[in-house]
């Protein structure tokens, strides 16, 4: 009987590795030899205190702020060579100290990493001989002297694997496989009052021959603790379908039959810029045009008929449907404006400046700004007249003057408005007449403020800008709209300001032909999942606005742009499994 029921045991096992072989021939799964190894490996927890404590300082606490800002690698060489290059500098000062390196200058803090010295490094933590340096900016790494350019202050006491550290990072298990390979899992925490975890870190380390590891691949979870709450009338898509890059990098320019303009303008080591006409009512990419190059968003915009993007030897126009293009030179007068040298002073301030151009819908009328201001010049008889000039700046210790910058034509190409330079920031604004020759300057500006994002023939809006009041001789927070046709500032009503004082982003508002946009937000300070942020709309005509259009809990909230009825696009993300794109109905 015994052996009766041994030989249908085996004939079972036989049938089941057969049928398992079977159901993984021609799957892109793994192989089904890796399988059974892998199937074959025995796992053990690590929880002896001192073997984790020597495991987290080693190779983990580093990978916080390091390999944790990539979100998958399967092999090192996936992991931004910068990150990579991070980790083995705090591996390097741990070990010597930052004082043996040479400082990258004498007026500097920073110092200089040899790229020979980071790949010992990284061929210790990361099995890596080379790294890509070819397309890293040139304040993280010097080309000529190979060696990466940081400093990131006094190292700080390292706390243990299981104390609380100012990531929120911490250990939650780690594992030991037969084959020496090391899986750990960190956790992110919320606010420790929250009690949530909001994403995990998983890492696999190999063995080195003598007994140290690599790391080999890794990657982040977000956790959907379904916090996001939208209240309002409106539509949700979970992305614009036809586009995978980045949200920031996309700007709204316009409408043309229905659709929304916008233009994509990435970072150079993403990709080419482009244009795209977009469906609001299904978020569709309907037609994308490529441009070859890069530009930014101050870069591009609607004059006339035409998508015109401006850059530093030439002038694109591009019809709104995407179907026609024409490339004219800028005039010489211009481009050697943009290419002398830059030149500062003793000071740090610029002796030489330029601040950007525009051009008139006949291509014919250009203004710029330079070092001695903001300049109209005429292409049809080679002349150049000066608007109004660099203001000089008083009792300063930083600056000696506020240039003009992002010069836009406006008012029908009536007038011309800048943006008046400031410390890391901007003054205010001068509106220019072409036809009086008057010039009229407003002190609204907020920090991050710029004509170059002018996407409307209308105004300006200045959201909760602090404006000196002499009779209180107290600053107040105002909403403002500078019109350009009467070049009148007005004082709107704004019943729930919400928070006031932080500096404002340019897509958190956005002025179209008919309305306006913008965000209030009230944060919490003990728990991010309670901020809230508002969408309000502004109507041109009558100046009134419409508070809390749209209501969005925990998560940060950007303006895409309005509608000419109305219709207010907008998008929000508080990780990649809360987040979307929407538009009012």
């Amino acid at each position: 009987m015994k052996k009766a029921i041994t030989l249908i045991v085996v004939v079972l096992l036989l049938a089941l590795v057969a049928g398992c072989q079977k159901s993984t021939q021609g799957s892109p799964g793994q192989a089904p030899e890796k399988m059974m190894q892998e199937a074959a490996l025995k796992y053990e927890e690590i929880t002896d205190p001192v073997e984790l404590e020597k495991l987290w300082q080693e190779y983990f606490y580093d990978s916080i702020a390091t390999l944790g800002n990539t979100h998958e690698f399967n092999t090192a060489q996936d992991i931004d060579p910068l990150d990579v290059a991070m980790y083995c500098w705090f591996k390097y000062v741990a070990e010597h100290g930052k004082e043996s390196l040479v400082l990258a200058d004498t007026d500097s803090t920073n110092r200089l990493f040899p790229l020979d010295t980071v790949l010992e490094y990284a061929e210790r933590y990361f099995n890596l001989t080379s790294l890509d340096v070819s397309n890293l900016e040139a304040g993280s790494y010097d080309q000529q002297k190979r060696a990466f350019i940081f400093d990131f202050g006094t190292p700080r006491t390292r706390p243990s694997y299981n104390a609380v550290n100012s990531w929120g990072d911490h250990l939650d298990k780690v594992t030991r496989s037969s084959d020496g390979t090391v899986t750990a899992i960190l956790v992110h925490s919320g606010p420790p009052q929250s009690g949530r975890i909001e994403l995990t870190k998983s890492y696999n380390l190999k063995q080195n021959e003598d007994g140290s590891l690599y790391f080999v691949s890794g990657r982040l979870d977000y956790v959907n603790n379904h916090l996001v709450v939208l209240t309002g009338d409106y539509q949700y898509f979970a992305q614009i379908k036809g586009f995978a890059g980045n949200m920031e990098e996309l700007s709204m320019l316009g409408e043309v039959d229905g659709k929304l303009i916008l233009a994509y303008t990435p970072n150079q080591k993403r990709g080419n810029a482009s244009l795209m006409l977009v469906k609001p009512e299904t978020m569709n990419v309907e037609k994308k045009l490529d441009v070859s190059g890069n530009f930014t968003p101050t870069d591009v915009s609607l004059i006339g008929e035409s998508i015109v993007i401006r850059l530093k030897d030439r002038i694109i126009a591009i019809d709104k449907t995407l179907e026609q293009s024409k490339m004219s030179l800028l005039p010489i007068t211009i481009t050697e404006k943009i290419n002398r040298e830059p030149h500062y002073n003793a000071q740090g301030n610029p002796d030489v400046f330029f601040g950007g151009y525009d051009v008139s819908s006949d291509r014919l009328k250009y203004v710029y700004t330079d070092e001695t201001g903001v300049k109209l010049f005429n292409s049809t008889d080679n002349t150049e007249k000066l608007l109004s000039p660099t203001v000089p700046i008083t009792g300063s210790e930083l600056l000696e003057n506020s240039f003009h910058r992002d010069p836009r034509f406006v008012a029908d190409e009536q007038k011309v408005i800048t943006t008046m330079t400031g410390y890391e920031g901007a003054m205010g604004y001068t509106l220019c007449n072409l036809e009086s020759g008057t010039v009229e300057v407003h002190n609204i500006a907020s920090e991050c403020s710029s004509t170059g994002l002018i996407r409307y023939d209308t105004g300006l809006l200045e959201v909760n800008t602090y404006l000196y009041n002499k009779l209180t001789q107290m600053a107040e927070s105002k909403l403002l709209f500078l019109d350009f046709w009467t070049g009148r500032v007005k004082e709107l009503s704004l019943k729930y300001p919400g928070d006031t004082g932080d500096i404002r982003m340019p897509d958190s508002w956005y002025v179209g032909q008919n309305y306006a946009t913008f965000i209030t937000y009230k944060r919490d300070d003990s728990d991010n999942a309670k901020d809230m942020f508002y969408l309000n709309r502004l109507n041109h005509n009558t100046l009134l606005t419409e508070p809390k259009v749209i209501s969005v809990k925990a998560a940060k909230t950007h303006i895409l742009g309005v509608l000419a009825d109305g219709r207010i696009v907008f998008w929000y993300n508080l990780n990649p499994s809360e987040n979307g794109v929407c538009i009012t109905k």
